[in-house]
């Protein structure tokens, strides 16, 4: 017999019929949106803008500085375009180091190098919603370019100036003397975009340029020993890697690669100029070496600490390239101008002033208050009097004597050239202390001065009559 376990068989025919439909009908369209679909994102491109002038805005009033800041304002508006608030708008956020309004700016940059920022802001719909389609970066390097240029142009060709000049005249809180003499210079930052579009080339995180010394903080592929140590090394924002490891000044060459737009010494030209690249501003000198190159606000500041030699205020107004500056008008010795005498310190030529021997450049160049503070420290040798009176290119009614000819002559006739004679009141003194071989008779009247002769009634020889006659 059958020993174990029965076997259980199984039918080959299914318990029961299949469905003849599904049990939920096909969806007709798409779960969601297809990714090509137009984008409803807005994409926004923020310009952050710096502007200083030769004057200092922070010593105005506050209803002056308020009405150069609308002044500034509308400058940049109409240079740029940027009137129609709809796609563009324009607004000064930071004045002498403070915040307009409360509102933080952009980035942690060192502003208070700046007497002025600004933004202007423009926006657009993206094609995608990562903002990175050609037309995308197409719009936006328009905008860009459209805002950009005509700012860095209008501050070469000094439109940006004259349009400045001009509305800060209008608002009537200024003198007209306060722009006649003006000069501006500014800097556009790296644009700011709301949606930063994600380039192939751009992964990684921050790290200091230790080895080409480029100033700043690169993005990709750090050397072997950063690596190692990413927490000391490795940072998710450029601001961050900079703020790290290029503090102060540095601070702002390294979040704008393209120049920071502060003073920095030219010693070829001695002069300050501008950490821009060349063309893109009158006062640019290229960009400044991170390195070697110490930045200041201001072409005064540069001038004081790297050309202590030059006249600060000459060189800060050939850093400025302009033509108002006219001199101390103090006196300095005239050897350096082709004169024998004290000149002063201006420009004969813009001024049209004969005593004028050129601007001072050196600090060398002692100037003194006056003609006579200046012959006397300078030409000591030389009658005071007579050495200022030629600086000062003025007649003098004083009596100098000519021993050639055994004379005195009036100095306003007759000018003496040797500036270290004796000079005097009258010609009557002058005969008798200067020409104290001849009589007081024979003196004057060799001078033309016989008025000058008084009658003593007394008695003297006449020689050649063999007689005595009285002097009347």
């Amino acid at each position: 017999g059958w020993i174990g376990n029965g076997i259980l068989c199984e039918t080959l025919a299914p318990s029961s019929s299949p469905s003849k439909k599904p049990t939920t009908p096909p969806t007709i369209s798409p779960s969601s949106l297809p990714s090509l679909q137009p984008s409803i994102v807005e994409q926004f491109i923020t310009i952050v803008g710096k502007l200083s002038v030769s004057s200092d805005i922070c010593a105005f009033t506050s209803q002056q500085l308020d009405a150069y800041i609308g002044a500034a304002l509308d400058a940049i508006q109409e240079v740029t375009g940027c009137t129609n608030e709809d796609v563009c708008s324009a607004k000064v956020t930071r004045v002498c180091g403070k915040h307009r309004n409360d509102q933080p700016s952009l980035r942690m940059l060192q502003t208070e190098t700046w007497q002025l920022d600004y933004e202007i802001t423009e926006s657009f719909t993206c094609e995608y919603a990562s903002c990175n389609s050609a037309g995308d970066s197409a719009t936006t390097q328009s905008v860009i370019a459209g805002t950009v240029a005509p700012i860095e142009s209008s501050l070469s060709s000094d439109q940006f100036l004259a349009i400045l000049s001009q509305n800060i005249i209008n608002t009537g809180e200024f003198d007209a003397s306060v722009v006649t003499c003006f000069a501006v210079w500014g800097i556009v930052e790296e644009p700011e975009l709301a949606v930063a579009p994600a380039e192939e080339d751009e992964i990684g995180l921050f790290y200091p340029d230790w080895d080409d010394h480029s100033g700043t903080c690169l993005r990709g592929y750090p050397p072997v020993y950063m690596e190692l140590n990413p927490e000391g090394w490795l940072f998710d924002t450029l601001e961050g890697c900079c703020a790290r490891y290029y503090g102060g000044w540095n601070y702002n060459k390294c979040m704008n690669i393209q120049g920071s737009g502060l003073w920095y010494v030219s010693h070829i030209n001695e002069l300050c100029v501008t950490d821009c690249e060349e063309g893109q501003g009158k006062t640019c000198g290229g960009l400044a070496n991170p390195i070697s190159d110490d930045l200041y606000a201001d072409p005064r500041s540069c001038c004081i600490a790297d050309l202590p030699w030059r006249f600060v205020e000459f060189c800060e107004s050939e850093s400025l390239l302009g033509n108002c500056y006219a001199g101390t008008g103090l006196y300095y010795r005239g050897d350096t101008a082709g004169s024998k005498v004290c000149v002063r310190d201006c420009d004969p030529s813009a001024s049209g002033d004969t005593t004028c021997g050129g601007l001072v450049e050196d600090t060398y160049i002692v100037l003194h208050d006056s003609a006579d503070e200046c012959c006397s420290a300078e030409y000591g040798w030389m009658t005071n009097e007579l050495c200022a009176a030629r600086s000062d290119q003025v007649d003098i009614n004083k009596y100098w004597p000519d021993k050639t000819n055994s004379k005195c002559i009036l100095d306003s006739h007759d000018p003496a050239e040797d500036l270290s004679i004796s000079i005097y009141n009258s010609t009557a003194e002058c005969c008798e202390k200067g020409i104290h071989w001849l009589s007081e008779v024979e003196c004057l009247t060799a001078s033309g001065d016989s008025t000058s002769l008084v009658a003593s009634y007394m008695f003297f020889v006449d020689w050649e009559n063999e007689r005595c006659v009285q002097d009347c």
